[in-house]
This record gives C-alpha cells, sequence and structure tokens, in this order.
C-alpha cells in the first residue's frame, strides 16, 4: 500500500506532462505558470506519512480483495482526514495500473470505508450522508 502511495505522489508530477487534454502552449509565451506540483506533492506526500504504516490492507479493501479495515487503519485514516482520503483515492487509478479497473467504483468505495471507520472510531459526526 505504502509503494502505491509513494507511486502517486511520484507521479503527480509526471502525469499532467502527459495530459492529451492539457492545451498546448505556445513556446512564445514564456510567461504560463505552472501548476504548483511541488505543493500537491507535499500535501499527498503529508497524507500518506499520516496513514503509513497503519493500512497496509487498505488498497485490498478498496479494489474488494478484503472485506474489513482493521481498527488501527480506521484510527490513522480518520485522523489523516476526509481531505486527504479523497484527494489520495482521486489520483489513485491515475497513477497506479492496479486500480485503473475500479476507478469507477473507487470513490463509492472510500465513502464506505470512511463511513465505517468513522463509526468504528466513533465520531459520527465525520459520515457521508
Amino acid at each position: 500500500m505504502i509503494v502505491a502511495y509513494v507511486g502517486i505522489v511520484g507521479a503527480l508530477l509526471v502525469v499532467p506532462c502527459f495530459s492529451s487534454d492539457a492545451p498546448t502552449p505556445n513556446p512564445d509565451d514564456f510567461h504560463i505558470v505552472p501548476a504548483p506540483a511541488q505543493v500537491v506533492f507535499n500535501y499527498l506526500e503529508g497524507c500518506i506519512e499520516k496513514l503509513d504504516p497503519h493500512c497496509p490492507e487498505l488498497g485490498e479493501v478498496l479494489i474488494e480483495k478484503r472485506k474489513d479495515v482493521d481498527s488501527d487503519c480506521c484510527s490513522a485514516l480518520v485522523r489523516m482526514g476526509k481531505r486527504c482520503h479523497f484527494s489520495l483515492l482521486r489520483v489513485l487509478p491515475e497513477v497506479e495500473e492496479v486500480y485503473k479497473p475500479f476507478s469507477s467504483i473507487l470513490h463509492q468505495r472510500g465513502v464506505e470505508i470512511w463511513n465505517h471507520c468513522v463509526r468504528r472510531v466513533g465520531n459520527p459526526s465525520l459520515i457521508f450522508p
């Protein structure tokens, strides 16, 4: 799981460079400001540090190879925060091949896992409706 998250953070710096949806910049326009890749990288790296090494099974739970997340992982996930959790889920299928076939369900699985962990940890005010 840690390898997947490290791969995410590393690929965030590379993926935008190869995006076919990005407009081709005019070489004469040197005033174009690049996306703050380092800021995003630092943010996601901080998220990963909060989660790891408590959740090695989280990737398997996301793609339903495993049914449940243990208490340590749930506690770490809730401490990491909703924003980090969903930010990581958003980029995961873009940078890790194993998650691409599951890209259509990752958000919903993320909501289910988040709500399960919030209930398990005991903070129902954080549950998604």
